[in-house]
């Protein structure tokens, strides 16, 4: 390593950042070195400070736009916990007298339903574009967003897949599947909504990119057919 790098490693900035009642810490990402060289000299020595300060769990996000770091955050010890567009994050448990205590990423999809029903005791019901069987009704729904409600994804989900502005009134049952996407576990609601006075009229205008036909339908037709929902 020449003098001048000598220099700037020795100019770098310890990273710190947000601590947690776990002693643990979260790096502000602000702080990290411009150089793959200085990143792995500044890592090296928080690393350092970190032990003595008894930290126990490191969380260290990686922009988008400076990956290169990544490899070298691994060579120290770090491992990757989850990706997001913008960031990836990696961990580092530091307790040699405990085992890893960080908790694990999210493991559930949230996906809900809504049955929808009218004064005439109509269902709405949707067909998908693309499925597994063809001409076979579904109650309308969809997976929630990050940080959404069941109420306002329902509601949501409902109007995006039929044009039909519903409200959630309670949820009447739940499914749970261990294993789904990416192995990941899947929790399914199945929710009564219902129509203000004012919105029985009306009408269906679905979405074609996602659903291939709506339709209401009655009640007890649908309760007694293959058709329905297996909620």
């Amino acid at each position: 390593m020449s003098t001048t790098q000598d220099q700037e490693c020795d100019q770098v900035t310890l990273l710190t950042g947000r601590g947690d009642i776990f002693s643990g810490i979260t790096v502000d990402s602000k702080l990290l070195a411009k150089t793959s060289a200085l990143f792995e000299h500044q890592l090296e020595q928080s690393l350092v400070a970190w032990r003595q300060a008894k930290r126990r769990g490191i969380w260290l996000s990686i922009p988008h736009n400076r990956t290169e770091l990544i490899p070298i955050a691994q060579k120290l010890g770090f491992i990757l916990h989850h990706a997001k567009p913008d960031y990836v994050m990696l961990t580092h448990w530091l307790d040699e007298k405990e085992s890893n205590q960080l908790p694990s990423y999210a493991m559930s999809a949230i996906g809900v339903g809504g049955l929808v029903v009218n004064k005439k005791r109509e269902v709405l019901l949707v067909e998908e574009r693309f499925a597994y069987v063809k001409n076979y009704f579904k109650l309308p729904g969809g997976c929630l967003d990050m940080g959404e409600s069941i109420e306002s994804g329902l509601e949501r989900e409902v109007f995006e897949e039929t044009g039909i502005r519903a409200h959630f009134r309670g949820i009447l049952a739940f499914t749970y599947k261990a294993e789904f996407r990416f192995g990941h576990a899947d929790v399914y609601f199945g929710c009564l909504m219902s129509l203000d006075e004012n919105e029985e009229d009306q009408k269906i205008n679905y979405d074609p990119g996602e659903i291939a036909a709506c339709k209401w339908m009655s009640l007890d037709e649908w309760a007694n057919s293959s058709e329905k929902h297996p909620v």
